[in-house]
């Protein structure tokens, strides 16, 4: 494989990870996050990591980046108007979403999330194909070209193209878009049928929107930071991380750059699967806590929770993802006093600049790092591995601002920051578990991100959770999953009708071009030690459900339906508890999964020798009664036979854990540390 390199960039910090498989050694760096230019900040780390090993850009032939910027640009909103096409009195789909409220129906202060496109933005065109495919108004082009012309009179570059019933019949869509490239060539184009062929209009609508909102500072940023690296001496293609857990090239990501949102932190997730499976524990909680937010997910089995009704910021966005629970809750939260005088942490983040009052770069507000600095969680002089340093007395005036207003001592006030921030993350966990009928306390938490493994264990005994594991690299967690991931691509062609009127030969029939598709698309991505994987499936519900079950396809043989009949009402019962053996069973959606397998790093590394053993101590607040001396170990000093006693804070090149008394530390082969609570 030879040399293999990863990129996270965050909101707070950019994370690197370069893997030398010839020699099995593992470096990782951690830098600020550039925001006026990502790329700045990307190669002033990677240079930084391949120094470190005496590499140049040249000796990688494997390169992966994930981004925030996607998700960033949908939340904030931040990129230029776009316009939506669609048929003639649809206009308004986007504004009326599915017609109903949020879950809470008596808040009182609830309004709907605001559409991307404004109304004067949206267009109708005159054409209309029936549910069945059928062309009973035929395309009027003059229209099409009136309504471009309109978008274009308005400054708008990027447009959206969505007809109602191009899912089954993409004629008239694939026309229009066809006029726009040739005739308005300065225009960018997404078009719905090429993201996802499947009904619902509205959530097909929203995403066909979302990815023209974000095509253009992708296609800026991603050409920016690819010309940046092959400038710099990357011979190997780019590929970037995407929200199905799999990865792509950049010119594939141009293309659809709405699945790239959540594009860094699932890479925390993929490298979880790979402890997952070393480590003997198949049932996962991922706990991703970074500078900005923090991400919580499930492994059950070994393999990541999936779904295709996920949302970014309250816009559906329905492309298979990683099912993830985000919150407002990182280590450059800010800590504030609302109007009733209560304290409140997020969902503003300090980010990378000025970033926490620690960093000592113009930050005034008390942030969670802040807190923990002050408690003698973190070391103030092994910031980034002894690169940088935090100011513990800027630190101790950001929260004596908010100690003061409480009246409470500044110890108190840090406590409360970090509790009330944990109390946040815990309800996350919540969600993605309990609310869903999983006890987390039959699984183990994995807690990484550059603060996650500073709460993992406070989360663990609140959730009453009694292992918890630390990866080898927990703030470049991310980067380091990126490297497992494989190129991954996904297709779907609606097709809703009762599974008893199919055949065995329709079935093989209608999946066949879904198949066809994936072959291309692999082909259009090759590498050369990739091995291809066609995975088919099927959506299937009870006749007047609104939800659905995705069940595999294998063999397709006389008795697929009756199989995919019984195998249904099997997983509805496991799932929900009950089945209904008598009731019609619909088919909704075809799938095919393309996967290129690819051959994946060791993550085993060799301890230190040098810094093997207690390094120092310092006083640590773990609560209000007062500061406890631990002593203090550097993890790329502990050995495959280290056991350790808590309470004791161990610290990473990009992260620090902490552990109070009744925990029980041991190390593995790979360097994962692995948490025991004692009764």
């Amino acid at each position: 494989m030879g040399l293999l390199a990863s990129i996270d960039t965050g909101g707070t910090h950019t994370d690197i990870v370069v893997i030398d498989t010839e020699q099995g050694k593992l470096f990782t760096h951690k830098v600020p996050t550039t925001p006026g230019q990502l790329s700045d900040g990307v190669l002033d780390g990677l240079n930084d990591t391949l120094a470190d090993g005496d590499f140049s850009l040249s000796d990688i032939r494997r390169l992966i980046y994930g981004t925030t910027l996607v998700t960033n640009i949908i939340i904030e909103r931040d990129a230029v108007p776009v316009a939506l096409i669609t048929t003639q009195n649809f206009r308004d789909v986007l504004a009326m979403g599915k017609a109903n409220r949020q879950e809470n129906i008596y808040d009182l202060r609830w309004r709907p999330t605001a559409p991307l496109v404004p109304r004067y933005l949206r267009f109708g065109v005159r054409e209309r194909i029936t549910s069945s495919g059928e062309v009973i108004e035929a395309l009027d082009e003059q229209d099409v070209r009136d309504r471009l012309a309109q978008i274009v009179e308005h400054g708008v570059d990027t447009v959206a193209i969505c007809l109602i019933n191009a899912y089954v019949n993409p004629a008239h869509e694939s026309r229009i878009a066809e006029i726009a490239r040739k005739e308005f060539p300065g225009l960018r184009v997404s078009v719905s049928s090429e993201l996802m062929r499947e009904f619902r209009e509205y959530e097909r609508t929203s995403t066909t929107v979302v990815n023209a909102f974000v095509m253009k500072p992708i296609d800026e940023h991603l050409g920016t930071l690819e010309g940046a690296l092959h400038n710099a001496g990357l011979k190997s293609p780019a590929m970037i991380m995407r929200a199905n857990g799999g990865i792509m090239s950049f010119g594939a990501a141009k293309k659809q750059p709405v699945a790239l949102t959540h594009s860094g932190p699932m890479g925390g997730i993929i490298g979880s699967t790979v402890i997952a499976k070393s480590s003997g524990n198949p049932d996962l909680i991922t706990f991703d806590m970074g500078g900005t937010s923090s991400d919580v997910s499930l492994i059950s089995n070994g393999k990541p929770a999936l779904t295709s009704r996920s949302t970014v910021s309250g816009l559906p966005v329905k492309l298979p993802t990683l099912d993830l629970v985000t919150v407002g809750a990182g280590g450059g939260s800010i800590a504030w006093i609302d109007s009733a005088g209560a304290l409140k942490v997020g969902p503003k983040s300090a980010g990378a600049a000025p970033g926490p009052a620690c960093y000592a770069k113009g930050g005034t507000n008390p942030t969670v790092t802040d807190a923990n600095l002050i408690l003698g969680r973190l070391n103030p002089d092994w910031f980034l591995a002894g690169k940088g340093s935090l100011d513990v007395d800027l630190a101790r005036k950001a929260v004596d601002s908010i100690a003061e207003q409480l009246n409470l001592g500044t110890m108190e006030a840090a406590l409360g920051i970090v509790a009330i921030s944990e109390s946040h993350m815990v309800n996350a966990i919540k969600l993605s578990s309990i609310k869903r009928g999983i006890d987390p306390r039959n699984m183990t938490l994995v807690g990484f991100g550059g603060a996650g493994p500073l709460h993992t264990l406070a989360l663990a005994r609140e959730l009453e959770i009694k292992k918890a594991i630390i990866p080898c690299a927990p703030g470049n967690m991310s980067a380091l999953g990126m490297l497992s991931a494989d190129l991954m691509h996904d297709f779907v062609q609606s097709k809703v009708c009762l599974l008893a009127d199919s055949s065995a030969q329709q079935l093989k029939d209608s999946i066949s071009h879904l198949l066809e598709a994936g072959a291309e698309w692999l082909e259009s991505e090759a590498h050369t030690d990739m091995e291809s994987t066609l995975l088919a499936s099927v959506d299937l519900r009870y006749k007047g459900q609104s939800h659905e079950l995705n069940l595999p396809v294998g063999h397709i043989d006389d008795t697929i339906i009756d199989d995919l009949d019984e195998a249904f009402s099997k997983e509805h019962k496991r799932v929900y508890g009950y089945n209904m053996p008598d009731d019609p069973v619909e088919l909704i959606n075809l799938r095919v999964s393309a996967i290129g397998h690819l051959s994946k790093p060791n993550w085993t590394r060799m301890p230190d020798e040098s810094v093997a053993g207690v390094q120092s101590a310092r006083d640590v607040w773990f609560d209000a009664s007062g500061p406890v001396n631990v002593p203090v170990y550097r993890a790329e000093g502990l050995s495959e036979d280290s056991e350790i006693e808590g309470p004791v804070v161990i610290e990473f090149t990009g992260s620090t854990f902490v552990a109070p008394s009744n925990w029980s530390i041991s190390c593995d082969t790979f360097g994962h540390l692995h948490v025991t609570f004692k009764e």
